[in-house]
């Protein structure tokens, strides 16, 4: 196997690691090594495929895991999925935020917390119709099956190797507890899925008790523009070279997406999260939402609610539910 890397940063590597069967493609792959020790950020799916490219980066880059730590930015399975290989391995430490690192503990068995979670969003969002089984879900696919220990980390903890003294970032939007690993006099930011090149993060509607995920991503995102962020190190494809320029690209995203949703619900008038969806323009080829990829359905309704429940918690739309617990949505009277 021959896997390629390079040294983006003076004793920081970077590699990538296939997703074979996702959108994503893959996802990069970054090592900090220093005298007194090292890390690695993210792990990639569990699966066979990318345990073998873990092996022979692990080889490659002659990392001794008895010093060697684990970075996971945030709970999503192609960030966390091989953690409890690498303990079993022997790595010496696995971080992790409180809120993720809690979200992935309900999340190992089948029925747990996180994907009775995600049905019973898949139903508040009008799903049903569609037959949705957790069986064709990327992230419960390739998760965990058993869970690992982890050190919890909040905003502001403090991560020191060698002439590298990092501080977690707020990143929450993209998850509930994502984060960053802040370098600031070096201006480096391994910032996850909270800014990507190219390609926009899924913003999604976790639940009630997350809140508006959307309105919390844009207000993260945008308090980046004000820091000394040099060399931006993000999880999946080319790496972003002007991090302001992509986060006004990424608020005009948004912000075009919410006025599609407005013009969606004013010619058709109230409708749940799944047919708002059916109707948003997305990037993946497909000729209607029948031909749109059964994996997919679930990340695309994700999104369209994450920005009806922004508009509601705006007081623009109003939100309401049938007998069922079906979720509609309808503009509240426009002048």
């Amino acid at each position: 196997m021959n896997i390629e890397y390079k040294e983006i940063y003076k004793n920081i590597f970077h590699t990538q690691f296939p997703l074979t069967g996702n959108p994503l493609k893959s996802i990069n792959i970054y090592v900090v090594k220093t005298d007194d020790g090292n890390l690695i950020v993210d792990t990639g799916f569990n699966n066979e495929e990318v345990k073998m490219y873990m092996d022979q980066m692990l080889v490659d880059l002659d990392l001794d895991l008895d010093k060697t730590a684990l970075f996971l930015t945030h709970l999503h399975s192609d960030h966390v999925g091989l953690a409890k290989y690498l303990e079993n391995k022997g790595i010496s430490k696995i971080y992790i935020s409180e809120v993720d690192g809690e979200i992935v503990e309900v999340g190992i068995a089948p029925d747990g917390l996180q994907w009775q979670m995600t049905l019973r969003n898949a139903h508040r969002q009008g799903l049903g119709v569609d037959n949705l089984k957790l069986e064709n879900h990327p992230g419960f696919i390739h998760r965990p099956k058993e869970m690992f220990n982890y050190t919890p980390l909040r905003p502001g903890d403090k991560i020191s190797l060698g002439e590298f003294n990092f501080t977690t970032l707020d990143e929450s939007g993209h998850t509930p507890g994502m984060l960053g690993l802040y370098e600031e006099e070096k201006g480096i930011l391994f910032c996850g899925d909270h800014i990507l090149g190219k390609i926009t993060p899924n913003i999604t509607f976790w639940d009630d008790s997350y809140g508006d995920s959307l309105g919390t991503y844009m207000k993260n995102i945008n308090k980046l523009k004000d820091m000394h962020i040099e060399h931006l190190f993000s999880s999946h494809r080319e790496l972003v070279p002007d991090v302001s320029a992509r986060v006004d690209e990424l608020l005009h995203h948004h912000k075009e997406r919410l006025e599609d949703t407005l013009q969606i619900l004013r010619e058709n008038g109230e409708m749940t999260t799944r047919d708002v969806a059916a109707r948003m323009k997305w990037s993946i080829t497909a000729k209607d939402w029948d031909d749109f990829p059964v994996s997919q359905k679930w990340f695309a309704s994700g999104e369209a609610a994450s920005h009806l429940i922004h508009l509601t918690a705006e007081g623009i739309l109003d939100e309401k539910f049938d007998e069922d617990g079906v979720a509609y949505y309808s503009i509240k009277n426009e002048e």
